[in-house]
């Protein structure tokens, strides 16, 4: 029997913040799978610095206006 998949809903581009009042990001794309799960590649604005953080966070983290 084949499995489905469902691509994963990564805001690719979009620029958000660390919670409401922390650094800002830019979320490059996807990331290898990490023990928090779903991982994306980010590059904090401030510094330049790129690492990656989980989907789950970037999903929940609000969106810089």
């Amino acid at each position: 029997m084949a499995t489905l998949t469902t691509p994963l809903a990564i805001p690719v581009g979009t620029i958000k913040s660390f919670g409401q009042y922390g650094p800002i990001y830019e979320v490059l794309g996807p990331a290898p799978r990490g023990k928090k799960g779903e991982m994306v590649a980010i590059r904090v604005i401030h510094g330049g610095e790129t690492l990656d953080y989980p989907l789950a966070d970037v999903l929940a983290d609000p969106l810089v206006p």
